[in-house]
């Protein structure tokens, strides 16, 4: 897989993801999850504000990022607690050699952490997925 970790807050593009149309498209993708001995978990990433707010409230199913300024999101993002996306390891890999998946960045471990932290008060998040969630980023010491 390139030799880059994947760890929460790193962002997969998906060509062939399979939207609710039956249509393959390219999309982006945050893992949210990355233990050694479960499947990564992750959550899609629109920039289509729709109904969501710039400052949900903390149970909210998604999470806003400010596109062009900190973060890797040139455009303002949300990304979707709803409908996780479960890969196992060699299913990723296998995907990852096809070229249909692809690392294209990594959010700051304080911001991953801080979309697993809001993930877990989702009520919409089952107890199953939210077991998948992390492990947290450690901070590097200053």
């Amino acid at each position: 897989m390139s030799g880059e970790a994947i760890v929460p807050g790193t962002i997969l593009e998906w060509d062939g993801f399979v939207d609710s149309k039956g249509n393959k498209i390219r999309k982006l993708f945050l893992i949210v999850g990355a233990h050694s001995d479960k499947n990564y978990l992750s959550i899609r990433a629109t920039s289509k504000k729709k109904w969501r707010e710039y400052q949900p409230a903390d149970d909210a199913d998604y999470y806003y990022i400010p596109g062009g300024k900190l973060e890797w999101f040139a455009l303002d993002t949300w990304v979707l607690f709803t409908a996780p996306q479960e890969f196992n390891r060699a299913g990723l890999e296998r995907e990852m050699k096809a070229g249909k998946l692809r690392i294209k960045g990594c959010l700051r471990g304080q911001l991953a952490n801080e979309i697993c932290n809001r993930m877990r008060k989702c009520q919409d998040v089952s107890e199953y997925h939210a077991s998948l969630l992390g492990p947290a980023i450690q901070q590097e010491k200053k």
